[in-house]
């Protein structure tokens, strides 16, 4: 930003997501010690009255019509026909409250193979580790298998953690249900997990979220479960995953989730896709729970700069792992930005004074903005923030901050 004409205080923020790879913006506000001196004044009154600027509604974005086949229990999707018998006979056990399998005339590749798929695929199975025991017993051309895994803290308490977990789902299914559209619900699941997890950096610093087996004495287990994000309101980002699968999953909504790692610094990560309609999308309700730092203090916000997107945006920022079968997100319709005419194929200062005193009316002192590519991004921050443009829309005040959107394409214009 260029210096001003007046005294002032320039206090740099700045944004981090919580996120197993944390990623650095910018945001900038200004003001000085006193509030607003003489001076200011005079600064924003040369712009003179907001009357003077013409608005033009923004065009609607045509949605376009992307149709693939859809999916359930996607990781049972990818097993052979014995494994799929082997994973619905461990969920039959699992329901029946059995913790030791046996599997007869079976092969241990394939027993462990469909023992992943479940854990992948049922993240209400919280308590459930990659972790286990098995024995083999040959017979001439057979063998029988007897698999036992490894329960996080033991089998004690489980039921009662199952029938916590089940209720809190229930209740956050039960309020988004009552939302009017499939958006409002999904949006709501998507706030609620943002505003009532703290992302827990002790767990991620310790770094077995990426192993391959857990102990059953972990004590940042819970944090990578549904379990706690959703009641101990702690979680990296395998938990927020997991806990949005399972929710989704009780709406009926079809949701797996991804593995992968960061573009910015190759950490690893976990996020989710899920089916709206004929749609696919991808969802980081991680990476969308921000904490804005300003000297010793930080404050939460919600950003929707993940919110439903298509793979080729999420790959401005996310490396998918190989040996997933993740099937091509290419919906839009239910993007936030394009669902609020908040996207803008190209900068127009017109459509965006529109967009913003618009939102601005309606009661909101945050004005997300989306651009189709970093360079129409970047025309929009120096005409609006470089060149002060912003302070001709009617609505704005005196007071403002923003923030830079680390996919490139979205910038957030706060109003004070």
């Amino acid at each position: 930003m260029k210096n001003f004409r007046f005294t002032g205080i320039l206090l740099i923020c700045i944004l981090v997501f919580s996120m197993c790879s944390c990623s650095g913006i910018y945001e900038y506000f200004f003001e000085d010690d006193d509030g607003f001196s003489s001076d200011m004044n005079e600064f924003f009154g040369q712009f003179g009255s907001s009357d003077e600027v013409s608005y033009k509604e923004p065009p609607k974005i045509e949605v376009s019509d992307y149709y693939t086949t859809p999916y359930d229990n996607p990781f049972e999707r990818e097993l052979s026909e014995r494994e799929i018998e082997i994973y619905n006979l461990f969920c039959y056990y699992i329901e029946h409250d059995e913790l030791e399998f046996d599997f007869y005339d079976a092969d241990e590749k394939e027993v462990i193979k469909a023992y992943k798929a479940v854990i992948d695929d049922h993240p209400e199975y919280f308590w459930l580790t990659k972790g286990y025991r098995y024995t083999k017993t040959t017979l001439g051309d057979k063998s029988d298998i007897n698999f036992t895994p490894i329960l996080y803290g033991g089998s004690e308490g489980i039921k009662d953690k199952e029938k916590e977990l089940k209720a809190k789902v229930q209740e956050i299914v039960s309020n988004a249900e009552s939302r009017e559209n499939i958006y409002e619900k999904v949006l709501f699941v998507h706030d609620y997990i943002v505003e009532n997890t703290t992302y827990d950096h002790d767990a991620a610093a310790d770094g077995s979220d990426d192993s391959e087996s857990y102990n059953d004495n972990d004590p940042y287990f819970d944090s990578r479960t549904a379990y706690g994000c959703l009641i101990n309101d702690k979680a990296v980002c395998s938990g927020y995953a997991a806990a949005f699968q399972y929710i989704m999953k009780e709406m009926n909504i079809p949701c797996g989730r991804v593995s992968g790692r960061s573009v910015e610094n190759g950490e690893p990560h976990e996020w989710n896709y899920l089916r709206i309609g004929d749609y696919n999308y991808q969802m980081d309700v991680t990476w969308d729970d921000a904490t804005v730092s300003s000297d010793d203090e930080q404050s939460e916000r919600v950003s929707y700069d993940y919110f439903l997107i298509t793979t080729d945006e999420a790959e401005l920022t996310h490396i998918i792992g190989d040996g997933q079968n993740i099937p091509e997100c290419n919906g839009i319709e239910y993007n936030y930005y394009i669902y609020n005419n908040l996207y803008f194929e190209e900068y127009d200062f017109d459509y965006i004074a529109y967009a913003v005193r618009e939102r601005i009316y309606s009661g909101d002192i945050s004005v997300p903005l989306k651009f189709a590519n970093e360079n129409e991004r970047e025309r929009a921050y120096y005409d609006l923030i470089e060149n002060d443009r912003v302070f001709e829309i009617d609505g704005i005040d005196r007071h403002i901050s923003y923030i830079k959107g680390n996919n490139g394409l979205t910038l957030t214009i706060n109003n004070f």
